[in-house]
């Protein structure tokens, strides 16, 4: 017959197994969650350093949001009878058009006011502008430099 000691010593080491193998048990179900977790986030991640590589430096200060933009070009006409500014781009290749509302602030590049009607074809301007599916709309035009004096009479050639 086995003592006492004995039958405590055998109950003693099956707890022990029990108890390692629970604690086991417990660590792969631990690795398995932490494994699922990371594979979902992981996808997250990348994509946000992705997004964060393509990014502009200075874009942000130029233009506050996806549907706000800002074009610079040469007036070409101003047509204020349909309300249509044409704009040539600096370089002269493309006209874009831009329609306008009344009250759109036109501002000078030190920030003061100026009247729609100032801008004369050959004045270079900076519109900013929000431009939802295919309709745009012009919230400000900053006047970057005066369109060049025309002279009434032509001078005579220097002799």
């Amino acid at each position: 017959m086995a003592s006492p000691s004995r039958h405590r010593e055998t109950h003693a080491l099956r707890g022990g197994v029990s108890s390692v193998v629970k604690s086991g048990l417990r660590i792969v179900a631990q690795l398995i969650l932490g494994s699922v977790l990371a594979a979902f986030c992981a996808p997250c991640v990348a994509r946000a350093q992705q997004e964060h590589k393509h990014k502009v430096p200075g874009l942000d200060k130029i233009t506050s949001g996806p549907a706000e933009q800002a074009f610079s070009g040469i007036v070409q006409s101003l047509d204020l009878h349909h309300q249509l500014l044409n704009v040539n781009t600096v370089q002269g290749e493309n006209t874009e058009i831009f329609p306008l509302r009344r009250g759109v602030r036109v501002a000078t590049a030190n920030g003061g006011r100026t009247k729609l009607d100032r801008l004369t074809p050959g004045t270079n301007v900076l519109i900013y502008y929000e431009q939802r599916g295919d309709r745009r709309t012009v919230k400000q035009i900053v006047v970057l430099g005066a369109a060049p004096a025309k002279d009434k009479k032509a001078s005579p050639p220097p002799s």
